[in-house]
């Protein structure tokens, strides 16, 4: 179970988890954005994927739904065996900077620059940046934090630009997708020489059960 406790940047997680996740060889980073209060649909993913990976990555707009997680896995074991060891979750433009939990609060940063095996990865909401109207701004601030890998969200459009070594990935949002897409999310494998980006959507099967089904966002 994931220890609820805030070091620097407001990462969340053990020192420990986020020292093991900075030198981890082979590393998987589940990455959502854009929940906007839609907490179920938060939880159900954390439970099918969470335990394979090895963090959470959330982009913003919906910080309730991570201390609702936090909250509810203090309850129920099984959740919170599924919740990543590590969360690092920064606030967009309709989130408050910190939210009550239990008997303390969780702060939110408007932007993290977390290492992953050996790795630097800028995460932000991305309103700050106007990422509607291109990456250009957050790619500058890539250069200056000497991240390779960065994730955002606010368009709720599901895409990947790469450029030089720059990897540039929205994962798009798991429940407002725009753009005709459907909703979903995407899980990041980070290997030394590499970061691969597989997006997941989600669509209501016959029984009325969620499917997860990998699809190229182009």
């Amino acid at each position: 179970m994931i220890e609820i406790s805030q070091h620097a940047q407001n990462i969340i997680g053990s020192r420990e988890a986020i020292a093991a996740l900075e030198k981890k060889d082979h590393a998987r980073l589940l990455v959502l954005s854009d929940s906007h209060g839609r907490y179920g649909i938060v939880e159900g993913i954390v439970r099918r994927f969470g335990s394979e990976c090895d963090a959470l990555i959330f982009c913003g707009d919906g910080v309730s739904d991570i201390a609702q997680l936090l909250y509810a896995a203090k309850a129920d074991k099984k959740l919170g065996d599924c919740v990543p060891p590590v969360i690092a979750a920064v606030h967009g433009n309709c989130d408050p900077a910190s939210y009550p939990l239990d008997k303390g609060t969780l702060y939110f940063s408007g932007m993290i620059e977390l290492k992953v095996n050996g790795r630097g990865i800028l995460i932000t909401h991305g309103h700050n940046q106007g990422v509607d109207w291109g990456v250009e701004t957050l790619g500058l601030e890539m250069q200056v934090s000497e991240c390779t890998t960065a994730f955002y969200g606010h368009t709720h459009v599901a895409r990947e630009d790469n450029f030089k070594n720059f990897k540039i990935v929205n994962p798009g949002s798991c429940s407002r997708p725009r753009g005709g897409q459907a909703p979903g999310f995407a899980i990041a494998t980070v290997e030394k020489s590499f970061v691969d980006i597989a997006f997941i959507k989600m669509e209501m099967g016959s029984d009325g059960a969620t499917e997860y089904k990998i699809w190229n966002p182009y």
